[in-house]
Formats: structure tokens, sequence, C-alpha cells
């Protein structure tokens, strides 16, 4: 039994893509989880002064140094870990230093930079033009999200569809015109193609936002509702194995990559604003995924005119992290 320590930095998306890859593992050797907080508490300023301390191969800071770094609580009487991961730029001070402690492999999901290469085992990496000798490119971010999965979550119903909304952020600026423009758009949609809504808020969503979709979204055309605000439920997978037809928006990269994991349409609505900051991954995340078929994309105010075309996707059938997980073993042993 191999022990796996993820190292969290309190982002629920970041664990999840973790929490895949060690799925995934677990898929082909005996793998046991052990979930360690990690998250760096120090402000942005301060994190380029870390990486030089601990220099370019990423040596293993002080007990001292650690505990004013970052926020770390290991589980009583955890096993030692035989391999540590974790997502997110914040968890990787306390990840590098545990691993070297431990003498351990780290393996790291997602953008690399600012960090050095040489401080991962490996990197799985969604990023284009990030490639370097130790790291795997994907095409998705690891989640523990497959057909399969879904499939055990409920039956597609026929005629329905799902919206998954998260909320505003400092690159997508949601207002109260994209919400209503989402609500007036999901009734024309409703309307014009015989279908009827399951909707699910999120914690990011917001009373106020939730506010204006209930008001201008038709009660007729939703079959059910999760209203995060009001009496949140964690039926998410549920809702998205009932649907045929997968909206979420776009703020979200894990929401995006579950809904792709799932094997069903896709489309990835996003505000009339998008700022995303200068170098970021994700516009070329996006349009990758758009290029090769696996999602629509459309702006708030335009839904009322997407046209759903079941033929114009391609479809994940089979579960890409199997095939990622043998990549990651054979580096490790």
């Amino acid at each position: 039994m191999k022990t796996v320590w993820i190292v969290s930095e309190g982002s629920p998306g970041h664990v999840s893509q973790s929490v895949g890859l060690a799925d995934a593992l677990a898929s082909i050797i005996p793998v046991q989880t052990v979930l360690v907080q990690g998250r760096s508490k120090i402000r942005g300023w301060m994190r380029p002064f870390v990486r030089w301390i601990m220099g370019p191969m990423g040596t293993p800071l002080s007990e001292a140094l650690l505990r004013r770094i970052a926020e770390v609580k290991i589980p009583a009487d955890s096993p030692r870990p035989d391999l540590i991961v974790s997502s997110g730029g914040k968890s990787v001070f306390a990840a590098k230093t545990l691993a070297g402690r431990s003498g351990v492999p780290y393996v790291f999901i997602g953008e690399r930079k600012p960090y050095p290469a040489s401080w991962f085992h490996t990197i799985i990496s969604p990023v284009f033009g990030e490639s370097c000798a130790n790291s795997i490119d994907v095409e998705l971010i690891p989640t523990p999200v497959t057909p399969e999965f879904i499939a055990q979550k409920g039956a597609e119903e026929k005629n329905v569809w799902c919206m998954i909304v998260g909320g505003a952020s400092r690159s997508h600026r949601f207002c109260d015109k994209d919400w209503i423009g989402m609500a007036q758009g999901m009734n024309a949609l409703a309307e014009r193609e015989n279908i009827r809504w399951l909707v699910t808020t999120s914690r990011r969503t917001g009373a106020q936002a939730e506010v204006m979709l209930k008001e201008h979204l038709n009660e007729e055309f939703i079959e059910d509702a999760i209203w995060w605000a009001e009496a949140p439920r964690k039926e998410l997978y549920s809702f998205m194995a009932r649907s045929e037809v997968l909206f979420v928006t776009q703020d979200s990269v894990t929401m995006v990559t579950e809904a792709v994991s799932s094997g069903k349409p896709v489309v990835v609505v996003g505000p009339e604003r998008v700022d995303f900051p200068k170098g970021s991954f994700l516009p070329a995340y996006f349009e990758r995924l758009q290029i090769r078929r696996r999602i629509q994309r459309v702006v708030t105010k335009n839904i009322a005119e997407l046209r759903i075309d079941y033929d114009e996707f391609d479809l994940l059938s089979d579960d890409p992290l199997e095939l990622l997980a043998r990549g990651v073993l054979e580096r490790l042993l």
C-alpha cells in the first residue's frame, strides 16, 4: 500500500485535481490518501524572496520559516508519504518542503511558472508552451469525474439540460446584465428546443446573482434548481448525470474540466467582460478544448441564439486519467 499526501492550499477545485490523479493511481496500484493543509499565508510580493531562499532545487524550508510562510496541518498518526501531490501555486512552498524532508517525489498539477521545473519530480501541465523534460502535457486537468462515474450517479433524462453557475471573479466580471441575459437566453432555448432546466448555483454565485436569475428565469422551464445561498444541496453530479447537455460558466476551470470529463456535450458560458491576467494559461486551455470540439463557447447575451448540434461535439468516451496515471508511475518506478 502506497501513501499519497495531497497538500491543499484551500481551493476545492485544486484538491479535486489532486484527488483525480490519486484515484487514477489507485485503479492501478493500492493507494491510500492523506489530506494535508499547506496553504501559503504570505503576501504575493514576498513569494519571490522565498523562492530565492529555496534556490534552484527547492531546498526545504526550516521548521521555523515554514511556520511563518505557510499554515501546515498534518493529520495525527498519518503514515509516512511515498508521494506528495498538489495543485495550485499557493501549495508549492509547503508541498516541496514536506517532500524534501520525507525524501519522496513531488508531483505538481497545473501551471508551473514561476517555480523552476527542477523543484518537481513530475509536472502535469495543461499549459501550452510550458513543456519541459519532466512534464506530462495533458488536454484536461485531472479530475475524479469520468463518463462512468457520472453514469453511476443517475440516468439521463430526455429533453433535460443543466446550467452550472459559478460567479464573478477578478477575470470574469459577471454583472446583473449577464445574469439577466443568461436567464432570458435559457428561457428562449427552453421554449425553442422543448427542454427543461436543471439549475445549480455554487458558493461563489452569491445571493444577488441568484435573485437576478430567479426573477428572470421562467419557473415553468425549471425541472429542479439548487439555489446555494438559499438552500444548498450537493447534487451536482446527479444533475450532470440526468442532463443531455451541460452548460457551465467559464469562471471555474475545474467546473469546465469536470463537465468535459463527464462525456456530455458542454457549452461554456462567459460574461461580456473577461480580463484574463497577463500570461494566464486559461485562454489557450479553453481555446484548445474548443478547437478539439470538446466544448462550444458563448457569451451570456447570445445564449438565445445558440444551436446545439450533437454531431459537432467530439465527446470523451474513455477515462484519460488511466493513461496519465500509468505515465506518472513509469516516471516514479
